[in-house]
């Protein structure tokens, strides 16, 4: 007899451990570790999903082993490395078995659905379940009612019939189901009119170029929703292109089909030659790699090189952009060298479309996935490669349980893989930098640092205010847009918050205007006349009068982008002025690069959105408002983030003749000299040495325990219990290098729960996963009445 252990789907962090169930006689061929499968757990025997990580011929358990019931998968979704991955994430996160799962599965949710039947031996008494009967089991064919499909007004009548043990329910699982998806492919007539250039639009050109290299589903073309939305249809209406209907099984099967040497081969210049032979060496000892790019274009033709080798020697490719990153251009490029064999994974894929993208991915049909952080789980056999570029990108950040950074777990697929990590930036994180330094990853030098020719003026704000200026603008400012505005110059002006104030309050009792469903202040927007959340979206036409008091002297707190722009509109009153910020849409980005080009704009104010989207190569200005508010923005990584920020605006910003310009109240700040010398070693130099001083990540391991709740007293009260438990269980290792604070309140979180934090600082990340052990082991966990969230070194 085999045994399976089996981990389940539950909440409870004390039970989160393997189960030893039998696998049934006529299933041993079938279950296998890396599927879904249901048991009886329990006294009651209760039906629950279970995940099998290991298959065995005996069992320790001394008790009565129980059977699997059934399968929910009908083979393998995870790898054997990544359920190995798995349970290495639940270890070092100290997370639930299922909230990791969830990462590996969201292509493959399995649905949980309850079947009513029919007792056979009993009937219903009363009209109403004589109706409801009749009415949900119309005849024999109908035996059984999917719980979805009753009506709320008869949820009542069922419930009786339950009781009554006339219906009983049983659950089942479903994966989702094989959905017809439309794929897209240039016609003969298309491929001649792209050939003779005849009638075409620039878009229209541009997608029958990519329908040449390859048929295309709506979920490949989603990431150009210009082209999908307009173009698409026109050249439909045309017949240059055709759409049919297919199911994802007529995409799944067989292996990538598109011949390598049919398509064009990556050329290098001598100096990218001389970086590849390092590269091919470090990627066939699977090292992991920094790039610390100085120039974008090689950086991708090495990246499209290291690809092809990883073809060549039958290995897939995973390469992971922010979201904000998988444009248009980026996909030709990788469509051009590599055809069908490549795949993209991003947000506005349906459930459907993950399914059919991770089916192909499993079955081999794709070779090189483009994506998301999510699509570092796909299940790529033979993984050879993984890249990450632009590796500071927050984005890269998980944001629910276990919360981690890709990186983190990149490494250690790739360990487990045999592959090679390749990390792709300008400006990287002060913790990968650290990792170059200790010998954890191999530093490459991709192009050569500019010296420094930029020209940024400091301006100490404290000077013009002992001179008399207490606004927001320093004489130089204004000096320079005067000059800007005369010669017809394009200015930047660079704020990172959205917003004309902080808050909105009333001056008489001091009543601050909050949001009902969060309990945050709601900031206010000048040019609605609104406040708004910045957590759920709620929204408000700005008051009159105090709704608590009834005062008129409602007023406006603190300092936001709206605010530049009314100060800047009423001081040039001729200057065309754009104030950009928050989400905003691929046409009105379009749109404004166009007038930026046509010099319809004098003065453009942005939040770092203007450095992600706009072209500002025609800026004779590029100002930092008001950096201090970054500065001190009470996170031990504000330094860093002020770095690589402002240091990608005023990059993106300044050319040759363009004056840069700081506004500040604090010149001597090192992240300030840094960005004005540009010299990213002097900027990590100073800045781990104030980490090691004051023992932040990356010196120190940091874990911060988050509890929270609606109500603020049981919050308090679970955050003392939590800590006083760590305190105590600390006491008895003395050995351990270790630090614990005291819970502190950071207010409403969104939601509006209110939420504690605690820190704890220890240098062997092993002591404290011993230590959680004991904990959770404990039930302390188990009992408080707060949600309780973990992350290490955020």
């Amino acid at each position: 007899m085999k045994i399976a252990e089996v981990f389940l789907n539950q909440k409870n962090k004390r039970i989160d451990h393997a189960y030893d169930y039998a696998v049934p006689k006529k299933s041993e061929e079938l279950i296998k570790v890396g599927m879904r499968v249901v048991v009886a757990f329990g006294f009651g025997n209760r039906r629950t999903e279970g995940f099998v990580t290991v298959v065995k011929e005996t069992s320790h358990y001394t008790g009565k082993i129980k059977e699997i019931l059934e399968c929910i998968d009908k083979e393998p979704i995870l790898l054997k490395e990544q359920v190995e991955l798995c349970l290495w994430m639940k270890s070092y996160y100290c997370s639930l078995f299922y909230e990791v799962l969830s990462y590996f599965t969201s292509s493959v949710k399995a649905i949980r659905e309850i079947e009513y039947h029919q007792n056979q031996e009993k009937h219903a008494e009363s009209l109403a379940g004589t109706w409801f009967i009749q009415h949900y089991f119309k005849d024999d064919q109908n035996r059984i009612l999917m719980d979805k499909n009753v009506d709320k007004k008869d949820q009542q009548i069922l419930e009786e019939l339950l009781a009554d043990r006339i219906l009983y329910p049983v659950t089942i699982w479903k994966t989702v189901s094989d959905k017809k998806i439309q794929l897209y492919a240039i016609t003969p007539e298309g491929a001649e009119a792209l050939e003779k250039q005849k009638g075409l639009g620039s878009n229209q050109r541009k997608l029958l170029e990519f329908l040449s290299r390859k048929s295309m589903s709506g979920a490949e073309l989603k990431v150009f929703p210009g082209i999908l939305n307009s173009t698409l249809k026109t050249l439909i209406n045309k017949a240059y292109v055709s759409v049919k209907e297919i199911t994802s099984q007529s995409l799944g099967g067989g292996n990538a089909k598109t011949d390598q040497t049919a398509l064009p081969e990556v050329v290098l210049t001598e100096k990218e030659k001389y970086w590849y032979r390092e590269i091919q060496d470090l990627t066939k000892a699977k090292k992991n790699i920094l790039f610390h790019v100085f120039d974008g274009a090689s950086k991708y033709r090495l990246f499209f090189k290291s690809i092809e080798d990883q073809l060549r020697n039958g290995k897939g490719t995973i390469v992971l952009f922010p979201e904000i990153n998988l444009t248009l251009q980026r996909m030709e490029m990788f469509y051009k060298y590599f055809g069908d064999q490549v795949g993209v994974y991003h947000g506005q894929l349906t459930q459907a479309e993950r399914h059919t993208l991770f089916q192909k991915v499993r079955s081999g049909n794709i070779r090189i996935i483009i994506g998301v952080r999510s699509a570092l789980f796909l299940p790529m056999e033979n993984l050879g490669l993984v890249i990450i570029d632009d590796e500071h990108d927050p984005s890269y950040v998980f944001m629910k349980a276990p919360r981690c950074h890709t990186t983190d777990i990149a490494q250690k697929y790739c360990e487990l893989m045999g592959a090679a990590l390749i990390l792709g930036d300008d400006m990287p994180r002060v913790s990968t930098w650290h990792q170059t330094k200790e010998g954890r990853i191999n530093l490459l030098e991709i192009g050569v640092a500019p010296q420094v020719q930029k020209t940024i003026e400091v301006i100490d704000m404290q000077k013009e205010i002992h001179s008399g200026n207490m606004g927001f603008f320093s004489r130089r400012l204004i000096e320079l847009l005067i000059s800007c505005l005369h010669e017809k110059q394009l200015s930047v002006l660079y704020i990172n918050k959205k917003g004309y104030a902080n808050c909105f309050f009333c001056r008489a009792c001091g009543q601050v205007e909050k949001c009902p469903h969060c309990g945050i202040a709601l900031k206010y927007f000048h040019g609605e006349q609104t406040l708004a959340c910045h957590y759920c979206g709620f929204q408000k036409k700005i008051p009159v009068k105090c709704p608590t008091c009834g005062s008129d002297r409602m007023r406006h707190m603190g300092f936001g982008i709206d605010q530049v722009e009314v100060l800047i509109r009423k001081r040039f009153p001729e200057a065309r002025v754009l104030n950009v910020q928050g989400k905003i849409k691929p046409a009105e980005i379009k749109k404004i690069n166009g007038e930026l080009a046509k010099g319809k704009i004098d003065i453009l104010i942005g939040t770092q959105i203007i450095a992600k989207h706009f072209d500002l190569s025609r800026a004779s200005l590029a100002a930092a408002v008001f950096i201090d508010s970054d500065i001190n923005q009470g996170d031990y990584r504000s330094a860093e983030n002020v770095y690589q920020n402002y240091g990608r605006f005023f990059s993106k910003a300044m050319g040759e003749h363009t004056t840069g310009l700081i506004q500040t109240n604090d010149p001597e700040n090192d992240a300030i000299y840094s960005i004005v010398h540009e010299n990213y070693q002097e900027f990590y130099n100073s800045e781990i040495n104030y980490r090691r001083l004051l023992q932040y990540p990356p010196v120190m391991n940091m874990i911060v325990f988050g509890v929270f709740q609606e109500n603020a007293g049981e919050a308090e009260s679970d955050a003392l219990k939590l800590y006083l438990a760590l305190k105590a269980n600390l006491k008895t290792k003395k050995d351990l290098k270790n630090s614990l604070f005291k819970p502190v309140s950071i207010g409403v979180i969104s939601g509006g729960n209110r939420k504690y934090q605690i820190i704890l600082k220890m240098a062997d990340l092993k002591e404290y996963q011993k230590l959680m052990t004991e904990i959770i082991g404990s039930g302390t966990i188990e009992k408080l009445k707060s949600k309780v969230s973990i992350e290490i070194n955020p």
